[in-house]
């Protein structure tokens, strides 16, 4: 799986190269609320929305044609609440979203505000996580975004972001006599703010 990402990941860049040199290339800072909620492939569980945070840097490439790549990395920090269990569960990750961003241009308005869509893979790597969770956490965690927002006045970025867990976060075994194993996946609305320099 991590080979075929990589591999994806490599054909990408060096397809979009020779859109690359004319590219306009800008970094910035980001920050925003995540509402995290996990989805259970049995139905022992109920998961409840719960509200974490995100922020970190942010590189720009503006393309020709209203295309662009956005890339990030963040601290996420995630909490989870189950309706079998009292305790919130807490989940730190390192993420890594790439994005391909499509602006739509309004005739005299570019300047001001400029309206766009995106989507792409996020790659998540555990760095922390509850002490007392009795869980199994994966290391790594691969999500797929899909969202859209808005630019102004050329520096300022707000965005929504719904992030479709592919690969499981974490998984539970011996939850009854039959050692039922459970495992679950991230869904997560993200709402952010950068600044472009």
């Amino acid at each position: 799986m991590k080979r075929t990402i990589i591999a994806t990941l490599l054909m990408t860049i060096i397809a979009m190269s020779p859109a690359m040199m004319d590219a306009q290339v800008r970094f910035g800072i980001k920050g925003g609320l995540a509402v995290s909620k996990l989805s259970f492939d049995k139905s022992m569980f109920q998961a409840k929305n719960k509200t974490g945070f995100t922020a970190g840097v942010q590189l720009d490439l503006k393309l020709p044609l209203g295309f662009g790549i956005d890339g990030s990395v963040l601290y996420s920090h995630r909490n989870d609440a189950f309706s079998l269990e009292q305790t919130t569960y807490r989940r730190g990750y390192i993420e890594i979203p790439v994005h391909l961003r499509y602006g739509i241009s309004l005739v005299g308005l570019n300047n001001f505000i400029v309206p766009y869509a995106f989507t792409g893979p996020n790659f998540a790597f555990l760095c922390d996580e509850s002490k007392n969770i009795t869980w199994e956490n994966r290391s790594m965690v691969t999500s797929w975004d899909v969202g859209f927002g808005i630019e102004l006045l050329k520096h300022v970025q707000i965005q929504a972001c719904y992030g479709i867990g592919i690969t499981e976060a974490f998984k539970k075994v011996g939850l009854n006599e039959e050692g039922t194993v459970i495992s679950g996946k991230d869904r997560c609305w993200t709402i952010t703010a950068a600044y472009l320099f």
